[in-house]
Parts: C-alpha cells; structure tokens; sequence
C-alpha cells in the first residue's frame, strides 16, 4: 500500500511538473502576444502529444488563418490519400496521317498533356530535363523514319479546365514564376530566366538582355533599377496569362555583370510547341506547318502514338513541393485529384474535395475557407487545430513515410531548402521535421518534434497581420519550438 501511494505521489509530481511547463510556454506566448509586434495580429499555437493526444498549449486553436505555405501539408496529403503515392502522370505525343517512303508525314504531331508538372523539370531527379525531354521526343519522331513533316505541331491542354489562374491570386505575383500558369501540358516549370544587366551605380536603369530560354514574341516595358551592392533580386514580373506585354519594376543588385529573375511562361503549351518545332528544324527535320495549339479537344482513338511518357512517382514529386515550396507541382495535384474523382481538372473542385478527405478522417473543418491548394492567396484559411488534427491522423496512413519525408528536417546540412541551417547547435538540430508558411503578413510553421524524453510533439503556429518584420515572428515561433522541445 506504502508503495502505491509513492507511485501514486510520484505520477501526480509529473502531472504537476509537466503542467507547469506547460502553464509556462502559455505564459510566454501571452506575454509574447503583448508585444507590439503581435499586439494587433491574429496569432494561434497549438500543440500536443502525437500518442496520448494530450494538449500542451492552446492559444486560439480554433481561429481562421491564412497559413501561406502550410497549406500544401493540406493538398499533398489529400493528393497521396486519392491518387495514391505511387501515381504517375502520362504525357503521350501522337501523328495523324501518312508516311510516305521518303519520310515525310502528310499530317500532324500532337503533344497532349497530362498534368505532368516534372514534364521538362531539373527538380525531380528522374525526371529529364528540359533539352533532354526534347531530344527523346526527337529520337522518338526519328525512329518512326519521320524526316519531314507537312503538317503543323500542335499543343493539346484540354485535359484541366483551362483557367490557368486561381481567382484570388494577387497581380503583384502574376508573372513571376512561382505563380506560372496551371496547364495540363507544362513544360520548364512553366517559367523562363530574365536577364539584365545593372547599371553602374544605384538607382541606374537595368537593361534586358535576353531570355532562356528565349519566348517568342514576348516584349518587355521595362522600369526596372539598379539597386544596392547585396540587395538581390527585388524585382517583378507584371503579367498575365497569354499576355505578351510584361512590365518590369523592382531592383536588382549592383555588382555584377548579369543578374536573373525567373518569370512566368505566358502560355505554357504554346511554348512548348514552338520550342519542340525549332528543335526537331535544328536536328534536320524540316516542319512545313505551324506551332500551334488545338482550340477544341480531338479524338485520339484514330491517330498513332509516338510515345507515352510517364511522370516520377506522386512521393517524389510531394517530396520536392513540401521541401521547395513549390507552388505549380502543388496546384497542378488538386487539379489533378479533381480530375480522377470527379473528371473535371478545375480548382474550386480540387479544394472541396480536400475538405471531403479532412471530413472523411474526422478532422475538423469548420474555419476552413479554400481558394487554391498551395496558400498563394491570401483568402486561404485554416485553424491550427485542424492542421495538428490532420498531423496527428496521418501516421495510421500507409502513405506517411512519403509525406514525413518530404517535410524539412531543421539543422541537416545535407536536407535541400530553407531550414538545413536553422537550429543548428540546439536541440532543435535534426529533431523537428517542418513546414513553412511566408506570404506578406502571414508566418507560420507547422510539423513533428519529439521532446527531451523522446515523445513526438504535433505544432502549428500562426501569425496574420503583425506589426513589423516577418523575421521577428519567426524568431518567437523558433524559441517556443526550443521550449516545447525541452519539455520532459
């Protein structure tokens, strides 16, 4: 009896200790929250054990925020939740018509696209290239003794529904690359690289010299400048969609001979088209026809297929979404989800069917307002409750070692993106797997850490709207993942 009342006594002190860590951290983000810089803001942190379940800190767990990036946690797992992990894209590239004995085709090629977002791309790492994409097709066109082709090239994007822009997506980023247009025949992630060179001294105009790859007809109205040694690349793209008219302002920094920005292809099938004719004209293959795209679907059933090239599977391509970030790999999957289920490719079906695979697994989704599948727009919201609803459900899946891989691994020299240098001397160090959210106004990081007696710790946290740097924030979310990994 003497015995369990020790045992008793000393499972109650733990219950205490630990409630008073806890009672510490919730201390520390109220206090925090008294500061100028969040004073004004909408700020919630959530955070509790993985197994029991039991909550460590609460702060405003059931409010509506805009989560930038943390969304694609959302859209990546509902991708491997319906298309399964294993999931390939298929692009295929077809002829009609005729081949004579001298190797000329009296028809058509057509590149028909399959939401492939790796389709030309250096990210994915068995995926090929640009140049060597082009080169397969090349040798594919050659090996069916195609030498000449009277007929035209023609680009086929019918398989999505064809708005390349979600509606609440922001003009500043139109034009930039990491709001490429969403095609389903994509190609070069959909963006080109704008060179210029800066002037001599601050506040000098920039000069354009060119693109790479170069893009047709595409002009430029150009007020970009010169800004200060170190100060990198501030400069837009401003530009929509099947525009060819972009306008440039910013800055780019002085000091060297050339500096690039990346911007958005303004019709990605196009390009594609038109750089596959120069090529196949450039290694001997004479096209008498046009590049161009198809303005209404056709029926593939009585034409011949050249090839069907299938994308790398869905776990590396979410592998490189949720460690870069990538918006168009992300928005590319929900268009593509919407597709299998309901055989649509559009977004608004997309985000609903997101919320379905959430309410399907119990997670709450009240406060969830959905516009696009990777946080670009700033309507986007979700409730850090539903995030740590959704990290804790995910490792019953058979799927999860895809997804937890593809979360950062903070202070791992050897991880790709932002946070292989964060943390590095505390215990923060190659313990907390995570994902970042940065848009104007809007910090937030969400993932797994495991505290100083091993057991695994589910966070979200959540800053809209503070008054002062977006840096600043992110220092107070590091040093309550420093308490919350301290805890015994």
């Amino acid at each position: 009896m003497k015995m369990l009342k020790i045992g008793l006594s000393l499972l109650l002190l733990g219950r205490i200790l630990f409630a008073q860590t806890s009672f510490q951290i919730q201390r520390a983000i109220e206090n925090y929250k008294e500061t100028k810089l969040l004073r004004s803001a909408q700020w919630s942190v959530y955070a509790r054990y993985l197994d029991s379940g039991e909550e460590i800190v609460n702060y405003n767990s059931r409010i509506s925020l805009a989560p930038a990036s943390n969304l694609k946690l959302f859209t990546t797992a509902a991708a491997l939740d319906y298309l399964g992990e294993d999931f390939r894209f298929k692009t295929k590239l077809f002829y009609d018509g005729k081949i004579d004995k001298y190797g000329t085709l009296h028809g058509n090629i057509y590149l028909v696209g399959g939401g492939d977002p790796t389709l030309g791309s250096n990210l994915v790492k068995s995926s090929l290239s640009f140049d060597s994409l082009m080169n397969y097709f090349i040798s594919k066109i050659k090996s069916f003794n195609i030498l000449k082709i009277n007929g035209n090239i023609y680009a086929d994007d019918f398989m999505f529904d064809g708005q390349l822009i979600p509606d609440e997506w922001n003009w500043i980023d139109l034009g930039n690359y990491y709001a490429a247009p969403l095609s389903a025949l994509t190609i070069h992630d959909n963006l080109y690289y704008l060179y210029f060179k800066p002037g001599e001294k601050t506040g000098d105009a920039a000069e354009v010299l060119r693109t790479e790859p170069a893009v047709p007809n595409l002009k430029f109205i150009n007020f970009m400048k010169t800004g200060p040694l170190g100060s990198g690349d501030n400069g837009y793209i401003y530009n929509a969609p099947w525009r060819y008219e972009a306008v440039l302002r910013g800055t780019i920094p002085l000091g060297k001979p050339e500096f690039s920005i990346k911007g958005s292809l303004p019709d990605p099938p196009l390009f594609a088209v038109q750089y596959l004719k120069a090529k196949l004209e450039n290694n001997g293959v004479e096209v008498n026809g046009m590049a161009k795209k198809l303005t209404s679907p056709t029926d593939y059933k009585q034409k011949n297929l050249l090839l069907t090239l299938s994308s790398p599977p869905l776990k590396d391509i979410v592998f490189i979404i949720n460690k870069r970030s990538n918006n168009l790999y992300t928005e590319l999957l929900l268009k593509m989800i919407s597709y299998k289920i309901h055989g649509t490719g559009n977004t608004l079906d997309g985000t609903k069917l997101i919320k379905e695979f959430l309410a399907r697994n119990n997670i709450d989704t009240s406060g969830l307002l959905l516009y696009d599948g990777s946080g670009l727009s700033r309507e986007n919201a979700i409730t850090t409750k539903a995030m740590v609803e959704l990290l804790t459900h995910l490792p019953q899946k058979e799927y999860f070692n895809s997804f937890y891989k593809s979360l950062a691994i903070m202070g791992n020299s050897n991880d790709i993106g932002y946070f292989k240098n964060v943390g590095k001397g505390t215990v923060l160090e190659n313990n907390v797997r995570i994902k970042s959210g940065v848009i104007e106004g809007v910090r937030a990081y969400s993932g797994y850490l495991k505290n100083k007696s091993g057991k695994t710790i589910v966070f979200s946290m959540i800053a809209n709207n503070f008054d002062g740097s977006g840096s600043d924030v992110t220092a107070i979310h590091r040093k309550i993942l420093l308490m919350l990994a301290n805890l015994k």
